[in-house]
């Protein structure tokens, strides 16, 4: 690693590599930090043995995938590895709902002002719909006796013969249907962030940097301008700095709202808007055991990408349902949705501990390999599975708290319930239509806690200081020339769809304004 960069960026994943791409295509030598490990094909876990090493902690398992953090009202999980949430994300590329610009954003950012960058990650992640599978034909027929139209989801994922990905160069497989996208893909069909914006920052000189978490964050006084970062090896477990005169934050909503707030005392200009507008992205679970209905019989929710179709009732109650799949070793965990304990032994007593800690103020607990031994699979008899995505009230609170200063989140539930509402109602319906047993799962699922795999908000944007953390284009309101943050904790409301193209896009906008305004 070199003493100093023109940019350092904090994170792989939606942000960082989109940032890391386009700046290293702009001539600027780039520094990526990330936490996590490179992931190859032969990495990933294929049984529900091998489930405690996806759990990822900074001395325990700093090669682990899935970062899972315990808080009082909610759990979160994030992904850790060169590629940020790509890595097991179900590459879902949809825009935002436009309706969603009309309140809490910059004025400047609408649908259309976005729609130039939405082309842009297209032309990097080539979404295209799946072919037609018999969970896209069960979930097609479970909408149509419940009088709603299913949609293919745009998916950024190769089907076809084997390739090197057109944007990047990088070796690719095409998909065979293993239902592994949210454990990560041992084939690499995914068009993840790594296999193409990384991969094309590295081929122009951009330098990444694995197993490197970040932990300080300083403004230089003496010896010109610009930035020190401090972070730790987690390899080597030794500590170092680099300098920049512009950083990125790319770390996600827990990551960069988190150092912002750790490094506070440093950075005294910084809004008090830092740790608001906290969402989940109107995230739940839902599933239909045991459907009787011929027409929706044999969907192997197994086979093929983990979501391929979506229900749209957005119009009329602010919520899409996607259809989800798990590949066959992993499917006794949607028992989970109707409450089973699908942890070993004291495990599950342990995690209610941390819970319970969690909620006393003690926050920010991580769910560590030891509590993720989990019981044999349970025969189902074709399951339908749903995630639920809606725009929640967006409110939620990050913070720092006043016992031993750990990180936390609150969020009121009870401000979005006429939305997880209209959500058990609507699977109550799709039950009837097929004969199933329909269960809505706000408190269960694995960890038997209400969870989000999209947390948005903590660095709002917004025009003015006061109510946001960063402008438009992602600059912190204070340091404009020379810190921005680009990833979900920018976004100030719920999005109404999978928020990763959304993410890229506001990404892209941000690093073409900056290259746009001069070099480092």
């Amino acid at each position: 690693m070199q003493a100093q960069y023109d940019a350092v960026i904090v994170g792989s994943g939606f942000g960082g590599g989109v940032s890391a791409c386009r700046l290293a295509q702009a001539g600027w030598r780039v520094c990526v930090l990330e936490r996590g490990r490179r992931f190859g094909r032969g990495d990933f876990a294929e049984e529900l043995k091998q489930a405690p090493r996806l759990a990822w902690h900074h001395k325990v398992n700093p090669g682990g995938l899935y970062d899972v953090r315990l808080f009082g009202d909610v759990s979160v999980l994030c992904a850790a590895g060169v590629g940020g949430g790509s890595l097991l994300y179900a590459n879902v590329q949809l825009p935002a709902k436009p309706e969603v610009f009309e309140s809490g954003w910059p004025a400047e950012i609408d649908l259309d002002s976005l729609d130039p960058f939405y082309r842009r990650v297209e032309e990097a992640l080539d979404p295209r719909p799946t072919p037609e599978l018999p969970k896209t034909r069960a979930f097609a027929a479970a909408g149509s006796a419940a009088g709603r139209a299913a949609e293919l989801t745009p998916l950024a994922v190769h089907f076809g013969d084997d390739r090197l990905n057109p944007f990047s160069g990088v070796p690719q497989q095409g998909c065979t249907n293993l239902g592994r996208c949210l454990l990560g893909c041992p084939r690499h069909a995914k068009n993840t962030i790594d296999l193409t914006y990384l991969a094309r920052a590295e081929r122009d000189g951009a330098e990444v940097f694995p197993l490197h978490e970040v932990l300080r964050l300083e403004p230089r006084r003496r010896g010109g301008h610009g930035w020190r970062i401090g972070f730790r090896d987690l390899q080597y477990r030794t500590r170092g700095t680099v300098e920049a005169p512009v950083v990125v934050l790319a770390g996600g909503t827990l990551g960069s709202t988190r150092l912002l707030m750790e490094n506070r005392r440093r950075l005294r200009r910084l809004s008090p808007a830092l740790g608001t507008r906290f969402s989940a992205n109107g995230n739940a679970l839902g599933a239909i055991f045991d459907p009787h209905a011929p027409e929706v019989r044999g969907a192997h929710i197994e086979y093929g990408p983990s979501i391929t179709s979506k229900l749209d009732y957005w119009e009329e109650r602010r919520f899409i349902i996607e259809d989800l799949g798990v590949s066959e070793p992993f499917m006794g965990l949607l028992e989970g949705i109707r409450g089973a304990n699908r942890l070993v032994g004291w495990r599950r007593q342990l995690l209610r501990v941390k819970q319970a800690l969690a909620r006393c103020g003690l926050s920010d607990r991580s769910v560590t390999p030891r509590e993720l031994k989990l019981k044999g699979n349970t025969p189902l008899a074709d399951p339908f599975a749903f995630l639920f995505i809606g725009k929640d009230a967006s409110n939620g609170r990050m913070r720092l708290t006043r016992l031993l200063r750990r990180f936390d989140v609150t969020f009121a539930r009870e401000d979005s319930r006429a939305l997880f509402d209209a959500m058990e109602e609507q699977l109550a319906e799709l039950g009837v239509a097929v004969r199933g047993d329909p269960v809505f799962s706000l408190d269960n699922g694995p960890l038997g806690q209400f969870i989000t795999a999209h947390p948005l908000g903590g660095c709002p944007m917004s025009d003015e200081h006061a109510t946001g953390v960063v402008d438009q284009y992602g600059r912190v309101h204070g340091y404009e020339d020379s810190l921005l943050v680009l990833d979900g904790s920018i976004v100030p409301s719920a999005l109404g769809a999978n928020p990763s193209k959304t993410i890229a896009a506001l990404s892209e906008r941000g690093i073409a304004q900056l290259v746009g305004a001069g070099g480092a």
